[in-house]
């Protein structure tokens, strides 16, 4: 094969990929897409309830916040870092020592409180764990 025709091949498969790759970032939504994921601002409701301090409250949060951030609006906490789980834990709500889990809409999520993200409309209750 000449270098001329080899060329020409290689000129033809750049430019195909570049319009595959622009075709497909151009479908999926581009630059605003890509941000969106990003961006915080956009208000959520979410209710708050722990019933072993008599809390049940709703709060305004923004989209892509956690239930540690719900949960700084009601109430005072402290937590712990545990490098098993490579999280922070809670162990303390309201001044009552404890270690605390927590239910999204009566489920337990299968990740950590700073992991989850929670939703317009959601119901966080916090609950005593039992060792």
């Amino acid at each position: 094969m000449n270098r001329g025709l080899a060329a020409q091949i290689l000129a033809l498969v750049v430019i195909v990929g570049f319009l595959c790759f622009a075709g497909g970032y151009y479908v999926a939504g581009g630059m605003t897409k890509q941000t969106e994921q990003y961006t915080y601002g956009e208000n959520i409701k979410v209710r708050v309830k722990i019933a072993d301090l008599g809390i049940d409250k709703e709060v305004t949060l923004c989209k892509g916040m956690t239930p540690f951030d719900a949960l700084l609006k009601v109430a005072s906490l402290k937590t712990e870092y545990y490098e098993s789980f490579e999280a922070s834990i809670v162990t303390e709500i309201g001044g009552l020592q404890q270690g605390w889990g927590y239910r999204v809409n009566g489920v337990e999520p299968p990740v950590g409180m700073q992991d989850y993200q929670l939703r317009d409309g959601d119901l966080l209750e916090l609950v005593k764990l039992v060792y």
